[in-house]
């Protein structure tokens, strides 16, 4: 029967690293998985491992583990994690799956090409009887059992540390290992359980022990308070007593007590917070009324000073009033001057510029005037230029329309005589082409013949066509006769000997009938060419006439727009009222005689624009006698004239307003001066009437809606004092009520204190017996575990020194044994006569060979297959070497029940392990009988994807 889990095969799919789906064949007893870092050894291994324990230890986070983890990243969502695997336990085979659904990870036996869910429980039970007892709770179980088969079927760096390291924190974890180991982990776990039992009843003895002696302490405290600071007499009576003598002195209304029926702590607490309130309230008047009484004497001349300061304020409010309306006067009138010579200033500004407009547009006249010999003889006077120039009485736009038509009547004349050249040229070229046209008549025969002639040739290529096809089939057949050939007499051939009598007869019939078919094929090619040319001929005649004509149109239509652009001119100068033979420069001077009155309407309107700015006498600026030689200088004198005026005027409105602005700044200075002294009389009012307001909000504190005077000051001192007296006297008879309250309180506290003593001292007693008891138990498991675990230990140690022997290959330490008594878990080597600590003194190629070797011992003893991550990374060649003796011997001696993956990214152990089992053809198996090691090749990543190769065996 086989011991132990055993897998046979493995397959993995979406998982972490691994993408597609991957069959690992494991059925030899030793499968070494070859791979570079990061292609998907460990992933293997923890797909092993969430397969048989649900779980990836080393992916938890705390206590919980989460299937979303092992989805892969480079795969759909729609790509689920799962894991099946081919398991023999304890000689039976079953088809185990699991798939991660969401957050759980649900594993499922196959029965009948069924699927059938397994509970965590019943399976881990099946994978690992023996990690927990059966009538451990099912929560303590799976986590036991899914811990024995971490630690007992995978070996990683962790695991690897834990059987070879002693310190502290390590311990446990080793202790945990080896119970596994053992299968004594339910010994453990009760000798455990007892220890957390007895340590959880202690700490609440202690607590409750504590909290005895704090109530004695506090009950011994409170007796000697009562007989150190009470008698006997004070009693709840005399509490009851005080609060009503403090109750007749404070005159409580009904708001300020609670209801009758209260409890009397209640009371005596509303009494407390009147009292207070009464006692806060009659020191806040006392302290009041004492800063009236250090400044009382200053109050009859702070109201003097008042009264005086608001008659001076009044006073210089009525001056200030008074100086303000002054002043705003004054600075009226000192705008309304500077306002009035702005304008003024203005208005010689303007007379310049339009003297200076007048003057430019007269000058411009002037010459256009004469340098232009419009008038013979020239005008003299400005009335006589404008009756010889009757434009000047047209509109802008009709003088502008005047000399766009007079522009384009002179574009005119120039084209003209190109375009009397161009029909001279033309009636030229029309006499030259009128000789080869021809008439309508010889048109339609020259049509007639090109139509007949085309008809011709077209029969004649059809009758070529026609006649060339059946001589080319001819030609083609009497070919194939000639070619004719036969093996027997020609006289038996019924083509040969058919009505010609000798095959020789109808060979030169034949031949003659050919060399008559070229003459017939030429004569029609030479009637279809001369037909062809005939008609070509007959279409060029065509054509010529047909472009004869054409030009002839064409120069005929060109002379017509000629004749007609020259009809539309002589209209044009006839609207113009100009003659037909009109020249050029006749045509200039009318331009310039749109100019000369163009620049009479500016002077006009100048004119317009500066009669408003002179006086009326001499509104007329240039009148229709004015003659043109001076008309400059007529203009220049009557602006000048006015502006002199203006200037006078000017010089008058500046000592105005000098005179005003001096009167404004003396008016605004006296204002300012008055401003200061109502400020500083302000300034006096406030500081005075702030002290004797502060001085009579003091008093009203003091003496709320009553008026002050002296004798009221006095009477309110009195009472003052008394109520004083009378909420301290309260004080005392509440301070009295309340501690007779308290003893009374005290010593009914006292009696409750003693009475909850007693139970407590005897449920202390009952849980001392508890935690001896357990504490007797926990020995017990104790010893028993560890009779048990050494005896099992030095078995294992038996075995553990001849494999460390072996791989060790330089060899230091004699032998490896146990620690003494509760430490003989802790290893020791020996050399000679000195014993090192392996934790400590090994090196960390020396502390992997005995973790190894402790490894493979428990593996020979329970039997089933062991996944190594990594197991080579710290030993040398020598020691590799070792190790691989040690693991051909297990092959060999367990077979049948051992079954060993070990991963590796050394191509060299790979060649290695491969020349150490060729020799060994095959082993015997729980599956049969197969080679003893499987060499198995991952490649890629988990990006692109992992491919799987068997290396070894070659199939």
């Amino acid at each position: 029967m086989t011991r132990g889990v055993r897998l046979s095969s493995l397959t993995v799919g979406a998982f972490r690293g691994i993408g597609e789906v991957l069959e690992f064949d494991l059925r030899a007893p030793l499968t070494l998985v070859f791979a570079p870092n990061g292609t998907g050894k460990t992933t293997m291994c923890e797909a092993a491992e969430w397969l048989l324990t649900g779980q990836v230890d080393r992916l938890k986070d705390k206590k919980d583990f989460d299937a979303e983890v092992l989805r892969s990243k480079f795969t759909g969502l729609e790509h689920k994690p799962h894991v099946a695997a081919n398991v023999r336990v304890g000689g039976k085979a079953y088809q185990l799956s699991r798939i991660a659904e969401g957050s759980q990870s649900p594993a499922a036996f196959e029965i009948d090409g069924l699927m059938v869910p397994q509970r965590p429980n019943d399976l881990l039970a099946l994978l690992a009887p023996a990690a927990a007892a059966n009538e451990a709770h099912h929560l303590t179980a799976i986590s036991l059992r899914q811990r024995w088969l971490k630690g007992t079927r995978f070996l990683s760096a962790e695991a690897l540390a834990a059987l070879v390291d002693t310190d502290d924190e390590t311990i446990e974890r080793r202790t945990q290992v080896f119970a596994d180991l053992l299968g004594i982990r339910h010994l453990l776990d009760a000798e455990r359980q007892f220890e957390k039992y007895a340590a959880e009843l202690s700490s609440r003895l202690r607590a409750k022990v504590q909290l005895t002696q704090q109530r004695s302490a506090e009950a011994d405290a409170i007796e000697k308070e009562l007989k150190r600071s009470t008698s006997p007499t004070t009693t709840a009576a005399s509490a009851i007593g005080e609060a009503a003598q403090a109750e007749v002195l404070l005159e409580p209304t009904a708001a300020d007590m609670p209801p009758s029926d209260a409890p009397f702590p209640d009371r005596l607490e509303a009494l407390t917070a009147l009292q207070r309130r009464g006692r806060h309230e009659n020191e806040r008047r006392r302290n009041a009324l004492s800063a009236v009484e250090v400044r009382r004497t200053s109050r009859t001349a702070l109201e003097q000073a008042v009264a005086a300061a608001k008659a001076t304020e009044l006073k210089l409010d009525a001056e200030l009033a008074e100086m303000g309306k002054n002043g705003q006067a004054a600075a009226a009138k000192v705008a309304a001057s500077e306002s009035e010579r702005q304008s003024v200033t203005a208005a010689s500004q303007a007379l310049a510029a339009a003297g200076d407009r007048l003057a430019r547009r007269g000058a411009a006249m002037l010459s256009i005037i004469h340098r232009a010999p419009v008038f013979d003889p020239v005008p003299v006077t400005l009335g006589a230029l404008r009756a010889g120039l009757p434009e000047t009485g047209w509109t802008i736009d009709a003088r502008a329309e005047r000399r766009a038509l007079l522009t384009a009547l002179s574009a005119g004349l120039e084209q003209a005589d190109r375009e009397a050249e161009r029909l001279r040229l033309l009636d030229v070229e029309r006499e030259a082409a009128s000789g080869a046209t021809v008439s309508e008549t010889a048109f339609a025969a020259l049509r007639a013949e090109a139509a007949d002639a085309e008809r011709l040739a077209a029969t004649a290529n059809q009758q070529r066509d026609a006649a060339a096809a059946p001589l080319s089939r001819l030609q083609s057949a009497a070919r194939d006769l000639l070619a004719h050939d036969h093996g027997h007499a020609a006289s038996s051939c019924p083509v040969c000997a058919h009505d010609w009598q000798t095959a020789d007869a109808l060979r030169n019939a034949i031949a003659a009938a050919l060399s008559t078919i070229p003459e017939l094929a030429n004569q029609a090619e030479a009637v279809a060419q001369a037909a062809m040319e005939a008609a070509r001929m007959a279409t060029e005649k065509l054509t010529t006439a047909q472009a004869a004509n054409a030009r002839l149109a064409t120069l005929d239509r060109e002379r017509a727009a000629l004749a007609d652009a020259a009809e539309r001119r002589a209209l044009s100068l006839q609207s113009a009222g100009l003659p037909a033979s009109v020249s050029a420069g006749e045509l200039g001077l009318q331009r310039l005689r749109l100019d000369i009155a163009d620049a009479l309407a500016a002077l006009d309107e100048e004119i317009a624009i500066a009669r408003p700015m002179v006086p009326v006498d001499t509104a007329q600026l240039l009148p229709e006698q004015a003659p043109l030689s001076d008309l400059v200088e007529r203009v220049l004198a009557q602006i000048g004239a006015r502006d002199h005026v203006l200037q006078l005027h000017l010089a008058g409105l500046a000592r105005d307003s000098e005179d005003a602005t001096t009167l404004r700044d003396r008016l605004r200075a006296e204002y300012a001066g008055i401003q200061q002294r109502l400020r500083d009389c302000r300034e006096q009012l406030a500081a005075k009437g702030s002290e004797l307001a502060e001085l009579q909000a003091l008093w009203d504190v003091a003496a709320p809606e009553q008026t002050w005077s002296e004798a009221a000051f006095a009477e309110l001192k009195t009472e003052l004092k008394n109520e004083q007296d009378k909420f301290a006297r309260a004080e005392a008879h509440i301070e009295a009520a309340r501690a007779a309250w308290t003893a009374e309180a005290r010593r009914a506290q006292l009696v409750s204190l003693r009475a909850a003593i007693e139970p407590a001292l005897e449920q202390q007693t009952r849980m001392t017996a508890r935690i001896a008891a357990a504490t007797r138990a926990q020995a017990m498991f104790q010893d028993t575990y560890t009779t048990i675990s050494k005896r099992q230990v030095q078995d294992l140690a038996k075995v553990v020194n001849p494999l460390f022997a072996r791989m060790h290959a330089n060899r230091v330490y004699d032998r490896i044994n146990l620690g003494e008594d509760s430490e003989f878990l802790h290893w020791l080597a020996h050399a000679g006569d000195a014993q090192l600590d392996p934790g400590k003194d090994f090196s960390q190629g020396q502390r992997q060979d005995l973790a190894l070797a402790l490894f493979l011992a428990r593996a020979r003893s329970l039997g089933g297959t062991f996944f190594l991550d990594e197991p080579v990374a710290h030993l040398d060649d020598l020691n590799r070497v070792g190790l691989l003796d040690i693991l051909r011997a297990t092959v060999l001696e367990e077979s049948r029940s051992v079954n060993l993956v070990i991963t590796t990214s050394s191509r060299a152990l790979a060649r290695h392990l491969i020349e150490k089992f060729a020799g060994i053809d095959s082993v015997e198996t729980a599956e049969g009988s197969v080679r003893p090691l499987s060499v198995i090749e991952l490649d890629g990543n988990s990006r692109s994807g992992v491919e799987l190769k068997n290396i070894y065996p070659l199939s």
